[in-house]
């Protein structure tokens, strides 16, 4: 790589600043009065009237890109929490079946399933802030077979019906392979939807 001198490029500026400075002494600083006013005001123009425009509209279309990044950004988070939050909605049942759902569903399981509960109580809710939680008892007597059957149909439904809790005792005779089983189910209801 070669070397650059740059001694002699700082005396040729100085040379050039001292010819220019001794004419204007020579001549006076009024003879180049226009030359100097014209040679300021041309770019001082072109600033005002060229770069300052193009900047302020470029400055503006930043921010208005920087707001639409931001505003996809925020779209694509909006839409994927919306399709996780519509999931849900999908698994549990809708609020205008409140009243009836959770034992039209039991019932229809144990029918499915050819049982005949001994006891069937009615749903108990529980509300708070915008959920309600069904909760429905069965007390049976089945084989065990069908009472895996039942619970497997149960679980299996969509809407969402969730097994709380199950009470298994083996009967003693005279029903040998009978079970008394005491199940609870629920299930969760939104009444406010977003």
């Amino acid at each position: 790589m070669a070397k650059i001198d740059i001694s002699r490029y700082v005396e040729m500026i100085q040379a050039e600043i001292n010819i220019v400075s001794a004419t204007f002494r020579e001549k006076g600083a009024n003879r180049f009065g226009r030359a100097l006013a014209l040679g300021l005001s041309l770019p001082c123009a072109a600033y005002l009237l060229a770069y300052a425009p193009a900047n302020r509209k470029l400055s503006s279309l930043d921010s208005v890109l920087a707001m639409a990044r931001t505003t996809a950004e925020r779209a694509d988070t909006y839409k994927e929490l919306k399709d996780r939050l519509s999931a849900v909605y999908t698994q549990l049942p809708p609020p205008k079946d409140r009243g009836n759902w959770l034992s039209d569903t039991v019932k229809e399981a144990l029918r499915s399933e050819g049982i005949v509960p001994t006891q069937f109580k009615p749903p108990q809710e529980e509300e708070s802030s915008g959920v309600v939680v069904q909760n429905l008892t069965i007390v049976m007597s089945v084989k065990f077979a069908e009472m895996m059957s039942f619970l497997a149909r149960l679980e299996a439904t969509k809407p969402l019906v969730q097994v709380t809790s199950l009470d298994l005792s083996k009967k003693e005779e005279p029903q040998l392979g009978r079970n008394d089983v005491n199940c609870s189910v629920s299930t969760i209801i939104l009444t406010e939807r977003y």
